[in-house]
């Protein structure tokens, strides 16, 4: 198992996403080609493209058998993939985004990041604060600024140089910088 698959799969249990009053169903993850990684493909409105390829991977369609499809809600907890400290809190076009760097970057001079978007950030979580793997660190954000978007956790991770300040770990970098190495998900 990866451990992208994990992380979903801790998602569902956070949320109970498999459970109801009879007994616990697998929660199959379903994901549009445009929520993929580097994808070009839009997965909302008009379905065209986008203006940069995707940085990460959205999650918000699943399904539990036999349950019919459904999606996330302003009501989904967030957990974190991995340990790791906060360095950065800022506004995205929807919400907000949460930047970790990963423990296991720490005395490297390269920085794991993981960026969790689209969000609302539990209120004690400032930058510097260590986080810990599973812990629910915020909640899926209303997408009212776009009603086309339903709500929706966007996840990408990237290695950037320890040189880039923590206030420069934003969508500026993410999305059009050469300074950043994005790193598929679904690979970790």
């Amino acid at each position: 198992m990866s451990a992208f698959s994990d992380y979903l799969e801790t998602i569902s249990q956070v949320n109970d996403l498999g459970s109801d009053l009879r007994n616990a169903h697998p929660v199959q993850w379903l994901f549009h080609s445009g929520m993929l990684f580097s994808t070009w493909n839009k997965w909302w409105g008009d379905f065209r493209f986008r203006q940069s390829a995707h940085e990460g991977i959205d999650i918000t369609y699943f399904r539990t058998i036999p349950d019919k499809l459904r999606q996330f809600d302003t009501s989904i907890k967030v957990p974190a993939m991995a340990d790791g400290v906060i360095v950065n809190i800022c506004d995205d076009f929807l919400g907000q985004t949460l930047v970790v760097e990963h423990e296991n970057s720490l005395g490297f001079n390269r920085r794991i990041l993981f960026v969790y978007a689209h969000i609302i950030p539990e209120k004690s979580l400032k930058p510097g604060h260590i986080i810990k793997k599973g812990a629910v660190i915020a909640r899926v954000c209303d997408t009212h600024k776009n009603p086309k978007l339903p709500p929706h956790l966007h996840f990408s991770c990237a290695e950037v140089s320890k040189q880039v300040r923590p206030e420069q770990l934003n969508w500026n970098l993410f999305s059009k910088s050469r300074d950043i190495n994005l790193i598929h998900p679904v690979f970790l």
